[in-house]
């Protein structure tokens, strides 16, 4: 990865930092951020060498999944600043302020980074896949740079996926992040919605908009397993024992084991 790209980062993260103040909880965010953004890329790079030799194989695509794989968070700045200036924390992770959709602006205004592949897989790395075979620009796209695009944006779903469930396992992302705050205690031991049950057996990502208490926040990464596309991430959620932590957390905060043990054996049974 070329410095330019990782001091354009930087400047990003450094502008962030600048408006946001002595605000420490603004301040952990993104330096959180920061952080996640070199491991994705990092993660992005083993998946391409185990699974993906037509990367391999195109040194100009391969850089540009490069960026796409580095800059997939860079609107995660602008946004905890916009949130901040609006003292609206508690709308994290929603539409309110989306940085899929602010990172693809900053990056189609950007001429070293303006490649139509790299912003729609910034713009709908965190979307329902749908969302990006909706979106007119992708379909505006060459058959050849339709294909390509669609190999980019489930790298990086893939190796985002991948640090999230490593953050989750090891710093208890679920419970230390904003959204768990901002929920009483209610809500946090809440039983499942039924609309997430629903989607998460027809083997579906769930829709965040749907999500309303802590159980279904964790049912719902359980169910990014139905979007993973490499094999090398299948492997990883299931030998580093990622499935298995959002499990134990998700057993804390329901307390309806016969629904876990089905949940489980769904799982299980339609893996990846």
């Amino acid at each position: 990865m070329n410095n330019k790209e990782i001091k354009f980062l930087k400047t990003e993260f450094q502008n962030a930092i600048d408006e946001i103040g002595e605000d420490k909880r603004c301040a952990e965010i993104l330096q959180r951020k920061f952080a996640h953004s070199s491991r994705v890329l990092e993660n992005g790079l083993q998946i391409i060498n185990h699974d993906i030799p037509q990367i391999l194989s195109q040194p100009e695509f391969k850089k540009q999944c490069e960026i796409a794989l580095l800059f997939h968070d860079i609107g995660r700045f602008r946004e905890t600043v916009e949130l901040y200036k609006r003292q609206s924390m508690k709308y994290w992770g929603g539409r309110m302020c989306d940085h899929g959709i602010l990172g693809a602006e900053i990056l189609s205004q950007t001429p070293e980074y303006r490649d139509t592949k790299i912003w729609l897989s910034v713009r709908h790395h965190g979307h329902l896949i749908e969302e990006f075979y909706n979106d007119a620009e992708y379909s505006a796209l060459s058959d050849a740079d339709r294909s390509l695009a669609e190999i980019m944006i489930k790298l990086v779903r893939d190796a985002d996926k991948l640090d999230l469930y490593y953050l989750q396992k090891y710093y208890d992302n679920i419970e230390s992040d904003v959204i768990f705050h901002n929920l009483t205690e209610k809500q946090k031991f809440a039983p499942l919605s039924e609309e997430v049950l629903t989607q998460f057996f027809s083997a579906k990502p769930i829709n965040h908009t749907f999500i309303k208490t802590l159980s279904d926040r964790i049912l719902g990464c359980i169910s990014w397993q139905f979007d993973i596309n490499y094999s090398l991430t299948k492997q990883l959620y299931i030998s580093e024992g990622y499935r298995q932590k959002l499990f134990d957390l998700l057993a804390v905060y329901c307390n309806d084991k016969p629904l876990i043990d089905k949940i489980s054996e769904f799982a299980s049974t339609n893996n990846c």
